[in-house]
């Protein structure tokens, strides 16, 4: 948390605050913003920089009270904490000597626009400032705004102060006066509109800083995505300044008030959004909690023993049961939620689990083989016999053991891991034209036994080496390499963007597959033996690489995730309600939007429209249906070619998902707020296969469909964020822009190993996970010279 050092108040709504953040005021630059969060329950809010001070560890911002998160962090006091604030965010203005330049600052503006003029000043730059607002209350700054200008200007609508007028006014009295060879504008978007309008009149080049809505700061939803220059541009990432002649500003109106209905309600039971609760309850007994009474004592058996194919209790056990009456055993049926219930609610699990019963009836279908192709199969390279065999004598904690001695998440692969298509695929049983052992639901089992009865184990630790390792993003990819490289001895550090460790598990996948006391016991799990997490924390942002190898970092893993949404680029896309599927789950998912007492907005809809045929597709889909939306799944294959799990689809199937394949959305039409009310599809047949094997998809010619719909969400995939990577000078990049890596894990540059989707663009948990293993065993042999 930041702690609040001053608070100062400009007017009856405005507030400056002085907040704690010494890594953001050393790192920040004149156009940076923030993003600050207030309270367990507040939403995501950006805040531009208006100063900082390196020698006080503080940074500066000016706050205008006009919507709830707003009037939240405005009740705050001095000495109180601000929840999270992280930064800084976008990128810094261009500050070069252009001669002379007009700085217009509407309103609260001046607050952002302040450390630029005073860096245009440093630059040998002639300043001329205008200073506008509605009346003299709300001209704030002058001071400092005078210190650095050489001419200022102050405009107010009500002529209490200064020249009656708005802003251009005040630049036509420079421009006319001088020539003038730039204009810096910041303000309320319709000043800014107009201030570049009187620029270009004069020929005069206009700079303007757009913050708009934004999630996450740092290009992983795409809520900021504007048209800029006839291209879609993502606020956060490209800007947050941008050329004033290239912006439609029409779209960027529509779109700042996408939530303005949802933004008044919540006003309106302000009292209700107030925490009662900071501390989050992270572990609670299971909804689906097994019985754990145990049929046997505990083994004090070692590691060592309990993956001994030649162990005497693992001869008996397979001498117990003729292979053929293993074959001739039915494969367990995974209990689950009634479909029609399951759709009405978001957070209890789709999948009940296995029973004691079940699973070793289940593990008694494993053949224990010598050469077992599973594990050939597992990314991660889980002893996959030596567990089940655990689980069918009964010893369910040393099941447990075993996962966790190669896995540093059992409970989270067992759910979402496509098995079917990895471990369960090499099965020997499907050569004998009989089902796969049900391997990832005796793994959630065994990872889920432990957990509930009480009784965790924490996996042997070697001694400490004192070498620092710096673990950049908490997604499976950096979790998996922290675990291991604990276990090895090394300080490990996990530094996370957002303010939540876990990173796809917590924001991308829904609680109905993935519930979020699983991923929480998981992480506690590596903290208890010696994992430091640190959130709010971007590297190449907040801090760069080099200054942590001036901390002592020996190594850096990065597996920050590719995490840019794609968009298709079509007409009326930016719309507003059309979202990534990564917003959309965001917001459910990490923000608890649906949840009417937090403070993050999500506009309720009745028909939704889900583009696309992958997991993160059918996760979408089955969120809509359960926040009470009737909701369509397109895709511009046949159901063959999803990519998704099967069970996924057959979920959504039973959930009373709507499958319209072979179908393709090519325009969007919106009514006359810029709200989404219409998509037309083109109608698609399958055509010759494509580079992945896949038939090619190809217009019917002449033939479309259009549905009516009031939102979209766009599931067609991600590309890499190029936040981290463009950061670390020297670092080698493909042609995708993921990081390049060797075999080994180990980028162009020898200390810094990557994985998961920076690396291969987009995964499945467990590639990453195996990634992440994989770069933990090559970095320790390079720390070690072998």
């Amino acid at each position: 948390m930041n702690k609040i050092i001053r608070k100062e108040q400009f007017s009856e709504k405005v507030f400056l605050f002085e907040i704690e953040a010494p890594l953001i005021a050393k790192s920040r630059k004149a156009g940076n913003f923030v993003i600050v969060r207030v309270g367990k329950k507040g939403e995501r809010m950006p805040l531009t920089i208006a100063g900082a001070d390196i020698e006080k560890g503080t940074i500066t911002l000016v706050v205008q009270m006009v919507g709830l998160s707003s009037k939240k962090l405005c009740a705050l006091n001095e000495g109180d904490y601000v929840t999270d604030v992280v930064g800084p965010l976008g990128n810094p203005t261009k500050i070069e000597k252009y001669g002379t330049v007009v700085c217009a600052g509407g309103g609260l503006g001046v607050a952002p626009m302040l450390p630029i003029i005073q860096a245009l000043k440093a630059a040998g730059n002639r300043v001329l400032s205008v200073m506008a607002g509605r009346s003299k209350d709300l001209i704030i700054l002058e001071d400092k705004v005078r210190e650095s200008s050489d001419e200022v200007i102050i405009m107010t609508d009500d002529g209490s102060y200064g020249e009656k007028g708005v802003v251009t006014v005040g630049m036509e009295k420079f421009f006319e006066q001088e020539h003038v060879d730039k204009v810096f504008a910041i303000g309320p978007p319709i000043m800014m509109k107009f201030s570049n309008l009187t620029a270009q009149k004069h020929n005069i080049p206009c700079e303007v800083s757009l913050n708009t809505i934004m999630v996450d700061g740092t290009g992983m939803c795409g809520a900021c995505r504007l048209t800029i220059g006839g291209k879609t541009k993502f606020v956060c990432i490209d800007g947050p300044e941008f050329d004033g002649a290239l912006v439609d500003w029409d779209e960027m109106f529509k779109r700042m008030g996408t939530f303005k209905r949802e933004e008044q309600e919540e006003l309106a039971h302000y009292e209700e959004h107030l925490d009662s609760e900071e501390l989050r309850v992270k572990s609670e007994e299971s909804a689906a909690a097994t019985d754990v009474v145990m049929d046997s004592d505990p083994t004090n058996d070692t590691i060592d023993v309990l993956t001994d194919r030649d162990a005497e209790w693992r001869k008996k056990l397979r001498a117990s049961m003729k292979p053929k009456e293993r074959t001739q055993i039915e494969r367990v049926v995974m209990p689950e939620l009634d479909p029609v219930y399951r759709a009405t609610t978001r957070t209890e699990e789709v999948n009940i689990g296995l029973t004691k019963e079940m699973a070793m009836t289940e593990a008694k279908r494993c053949l224990d083989c010598a050469k077992p192709t599973c594990v050939e199969g597992c990314p991660v390279n889980i002893n996959i016999p030596s567990f089940i065999k655990n689980i069918e004598r009964g010893q369910f904690l040393a099941a447990a053991k075993v996962l966790k001695n190669t896995s540093a998440l059992p409970a989270v692969c067992g759910r979402v891991c496509p098995q079917e298509k990895q471990c369960e695929s090499k099965c020997i049983h499907l050569k004998m034209n009989e089902p796969a052992v049900a391997i990832g639901y005796l793994e959630r089992f065994a990872a889920d036994f432990e957990r509930e009865s009480g009784n965790i184990s924490l996996p042997e630790i070697a001694p400490a080496n004192g070498i620092k390792i710096a673990v950049v993003g908490s997604g499976p990819a950096g979790l998996s390499f922290a675990g291991d490289m604990v276990k090895k001895g090394y300080d490990v550090y996990v530094f996370e963007a957002l303010h939540e460790i876990g990173g796809v598990l917590k924001y991308g996948i829904p609680e109905f597959r993935l519930p979020n006391k699983i991923v929480d016991v998981e992480i506690e799990n590596l903290a208890k033996i010696g994992v430091h997490f640190q959130t709010d924390v971007i590297v190449g942002k907040t801090i760069s690489v080099e200054q942590l190898e001036a901390q002592g970092f020996k190594g850096i893993f990065v597996g920050s995730g590719a995490g840019l949404p794609n968009f298709m680029n079509i007409p009326g896309e930016n719309s507003i309600n059309i979202m990534s599927s990564n917003e959309y789950l965001t917001r459910v998912n990490l923000m608890d939007a649906a949840n009417p007492k937090t403070d993050t907005p999500l506009n309720p809809a009745k028909s939704v429209l889900v583009v696309g045929g992958g997991n993160t597709a059918m996760d979408s889909c089955r969120t809509a249906k359960r926040l009470g939306a009737e909701v369509t799944l397109v895709y511009r294959r046949s159901e063959v070619e999803m990519p998704a799990r099967l069970e996924e689809v057959k979920h959504a199937k039973e959930e009373g998902i709507n499958f319209l394949t072979l179908h393709n959305p090519i325009e969007y039409i919106a009514d006359e707020t810029g709200a989404v009310k219409q998509a037309v599809l083109q109608v698609m047949e399958l055509g010759e296969p494509d580079a992945s094997g896949r038939r090619s998809p190809v217009p019917v010619e002449g033939k479309t469909v259009t549905l009516d719909v009031d939102q979209v969400i766009v599931a067609v995939g991600v590309s890499p964020n190029p936040l981290v990577p463009k950061s670390i000078p020297g670092l080698e990049l493909d042609r995708k822009n993921t990081i390049a890596v060797s075999e080994e894990m180990q980028s162009s540059r020898a200390e810094i190993f990557a994985g998961g989707d920076i690396v291969r663009g987009g995964a499945t948990v467990i590639l990453a996970m195996g990634d992440g293993r994989r770069a933990a065993l090559n970095m320790d042999k390079h720390l070690k010279g072998v």
